[in-house]
């Protein structure tokens, strides 16, 4: 284990008899898995709806995912942290502001900042999975 970042589930984890909600639960993986689900849903349902129009601004569904993903990013992340699980915690905020800065670049066609939300999500990516692999040594 490499300081409580372990990032596995593991089924054994869940047999018996214990009533979940007397013992502790772990939101962050859920408050995640629920934005990329929603996000996902929205992204899916782009071509299909018009854009919103958002005090006279017309958004994209995509743009709206692309939000979603990052407040579910930046939620775990506050979650792992607050569980000592500071570097899982920060790998999930590149994530995020990696999201919101595609977000950021798409509203205001800004090159920079979409170079620089696809290096922060390749970073956090490769980062997590580092994290994966170091785990199970």
């Amino acid at each position: 284990m490499s300081g409580g970042d372990d990032y596995r589930f593991n089924p054994e984890d869940f047999d018996g008899d214990d009533d979940p909600t007397h013992g502790t639960v772990d939101r962050a993986p859920l408050v995640i898995v629920g934005c990329l689900g929603v996000g996902v849903a929205l992204f899916l349902a782009n071509p299909f709806v018009d854009p919103i129009g958002v005090s006279g601004v017309e958004i994209d569904l995509a743009v709206v995912a692309a939000a979603v993903f990052s407040v579910g990013l930046l939620a775990g992340s506050g979650a792992y942290v607050r569980q000592g699980r500071v570097r899982l915690g920060v790998v999930h905020a590149f994530g995020a502001v990696g999201w919101f800065l595609l977000v950021v670049g798409t509203a205001f066609s800004s090159m920079a900042a979409l170079v620089g939300g696809v290096g922060m999500l390749i970073f956090g990516a490769v980062a997590l999975l580092v994290l994966t692999l170091g785990s199970r040594g």
